[in-house]
């Protein structure tokens, strides 16, 4: 680090822990995010994990994302509807759109998931123990 302004962060710095980690087989760190000490102002960064046969809850939030698959292979399903994808493909989630990930190969999805900044709190104060809303348990 050079002073207050944060460049780089390094994988023993991410931060897990998330909701999104209440399903067996999901990871998801934060990286580039004010937890971790960057001063974002309009996007955030992380990893998420899901083990071969594992999802993600279904969830929603408030801004947009975009994953980059790293590895592994799956589907999204999106509002109702399920979506294939293997490594080197992107995906597109429109804010307060329901949605989770499932792995469907034999190693572990690894996303790159950017997403804005919810500016605006799900609960009723802000900020909230989460920035998404999971819709299952």
């Amino acid at each position: 680090m050079n002073g207050s302004h944060r460049v780089v962060i390094k994988p023993s710095e991410f931060q897990g822990g998330a909701p999104m980690e209440r399903m067996p087989g999901v990871r998801d760190w934060k990286v580039i995010y004010p937890e971790t000490g960057f001063p974002t102002k309009t996007l955030v960064m992380g990893i998420v994990e899901i083990a071969p046969g594992a999802h993600t809850p279904l969830h929603r939030h408030n801004c947009e994302e975009v994953y980059y698959v790293l590895q592994g292979r799956g589907y999204i399903e999106s509002e109702g509807q399920c979506y294939e994808f293997e490594a080197g493909d992107a995906i597109y989630n429109r804010e307060n759109t329901a949605h989770r990930v499932f792995n469907t190969g034999t190693e572990p999805v690894r996303l790159c998931v950017v997403a804005g900044i919810m500016l605006i709190g799900l609960l009723p104060e802000w900020p909230t123990p989460s920035p998404y809303e999971i819709l299952e348990s």
